[in-house]
């Protein structure tokens, strides 16, 4: 299997570098045309030196372990605090977002949405995602609302991770 030789973080990527590793956490999920639920979650997300980061992410049913969703991307630093994220899923549906990183917050919005004919409709998406510190070390957390399958933009998905194995 390849493995990168450790590589220095490229300086584009200094505002992002509190998002690096593997985060661990739930979240609850929402949406007007099902019902809600809850969800295991890791993330991850890795640099080879270049200005990005590789990002993989998938989740589960919290009794069962199941498999319930999976992504994977690429997110580019572009400029003083402009990113970019490069997103595919497994369901047919990719996003090109773009957006600001500031104060460890990282704000994107969709550009694009494209999916393949039998895919659900997705018109936009937005994600916000911050990194903290509480008491108990550092925390990722994440807002993402969606306008699909005929409902506005609306909120879907929030999730509180912690740095993981």
């Amino acid at each position: 299997m390849w493995q990168a030789a450790r590589m220095d973080l490229h300086p584009a990527l200094a505002p992002l570098a509190g998002l690096l590793g593997t985060w661990r956490g739930t979240g609850h999920g929402v949406y007007p045309t099902i019902d809600p639920f809850d969800y295991g979650e890791e993330v991850t997300f890795a640099h080879v030196g270049k200005p990005f980061l590789s990002y993989v992410q998938r989740t589960w049913e919290p009794d069962s372990g199941a498999p319930m969703h999976s992504e994977l991307g690429f997110l580019r630093a572009t400029g003083a605090d402009r990113v970019e994220l490069v997103i595919a899923q497994p369901f047919g549906a990719t996003e090109a977002l773009v957006g600001t990183v500031e104060d460890g917050r990282l704000r994107l919005r969709s550009q694009a949405v494209v999916t393949t004919p039998t895919a659900k409709r997705i018109d936009a998406v937005e994600r916000d995602v911050t990194v903290t510190r509480d008491a108990q070390g550092p925390v990722l957390r994440y807002d993402l609302r969606m306008a699909a399958v005929g409902e506005p933009m609306t909120h879907h998905l929030a999730a509180e991770l912690r740095p993981g194995d």
